[in-house]
């Protein structure tokens, strides 16, 4: 079992992509995601072909089925942004709608990794619980290192750069309404740490019993919802700071310039298009007729070379467009 909630977050990333060619990450989401699990533990051929396959069959499902939903969504969403609807209870009903979403993926998501886990060998599982160890001690030498000053600049310029992806460049009003709205986040990385070490102690149980379907699918399943383990004191922080995201990014909306609104409006259309051209009705995408394994290629050049950089180990996960950056900022605020 590795970080299961971060394969969640790629395959759900990847399903909202939309950049340089949305089909290239769509068709070929098996061999993304084989990929980055493999930069987390050393999988087996045998091991990826598994994950491969039924990565395969969820994304038949979530083609035939999810991505006219995402459509209409998107299209609700830009028509709200044109008539200036986005408030805060209009950007929370959107939020709910993208975190519903990751709801019905995580359900379709949960076999696929109870079948990698029960594969690991006792190596693969030292593997997995020193990749945990490590992002301990990374989120633990950040809280003793940063400031809090230095940790709300963090949060606003953060922000930031996510909105100017999709906008533009921010204005003065737009910045210092950002740069307020970190300064007024309750930190709650103290909390984020103790989670890390509860579940990685609970993934090593889980790991040391992984010939135990059962147990091993209840924990899987208590990874996919983490709130549910929460103390009552990170539960309200993490509520307040919604609300106060919620709050900002209202206010964000309200300063937007003509030019900004244009451009969101119009990567939106392009998502949506996108959507419709990809919506598959049952039938396999594209890349699922080739028989090839290997990367994926476009006209002429490879992902990495089709952006004129090789591809980071850490690329695949931080993909970011307007939805999975809306989720991120009103759903994942720690």
């Amino acid at each position: 079992m590795i970080d299961l909630r971060r394969v969640l977050l790629l395959v759900l990333g990847l399903t909202l992509f939309v950049g340089c060619s949305t089909r290239l990450a769509y068709d070929n989401l098996d061999w993304f995601t084989v990929r980055w699990v493999d930069q987390q533990v050393s999988l087996d051929e045998a091991q990826r072909t598994l994950l491969r396959d039924v990565i395969e069959a969820q994304q038949l499902w979530h083609c035939a089925t999810q991505l006219d939903d995402y459509q209409a969504w998107i299209e609700e969403a830009r028509l709200d942004l044109l008539a200036d609807r986005l408030d805060q209870q209009r950007l929370a009903e959107h939020g709910e709608r993208l975190a519903e979403f990751g709801r019905t993926l995580a359900q379709r998501i949960q076999p696929v990794l109870v079948e990698l886990a029960t594969s690991l060998d006792d190596q693969q599982v030292e593997e997995v619980l020193s990749s945990l160890d490590d992002r301990i001690a990374e989120l633990r030498d950040e809280i003793e290192s940063d400031s809090t000053d230095q940790w709300a600049q963090q949060r606003a310029e953060g922000m930031e750069r996510g909105l100017r992806r999709f906008m533009g460049r921010i204005n003065a009003p737009q910045r210092d309404r950002l740069e307020r709205w970190a300064r007024e986040l309750e930190p709650t990385r103290t909390y984020q740490l103790a989670q890390r070490v509860y579940w990685r102690d609970r993934i090593a149980g889980a790991l040391a019993r992984r010939d135990d379907r059962a147990f091993l699918e209840q924990e899987v399943a208590a990874l996919l919802e983490p709130s549910s383990v929460w103390p009552e004191s990170y539960r309200q922080a993490i509520e307040a700071n919604r609300g106060r995201t919620l709050a900002a990014l209202e206010e964000v909306f309200a300063l937007m310039e003509p030019k900004q609104r244009a451009r969101l409006s119009s990567r939106l259309v392009r998502l949506g298009n996108d959507f419709e051209r990809l919506s598959c009705e049952g039938e396999a995408p594209l890349a699922k007729l080739s028989v090839s394994r290997e990367p994926p290629e476009s006209p002429g050049a490879g992902l990495g070379r089709a952006h004129g950089v090789a591809l980071p180990r850490v690329a695949l996960p931080q993909i970011k467009t307007p939805a999975s950056f809306l989720a991120g900022a009103v759903f994942a605020v720690r």
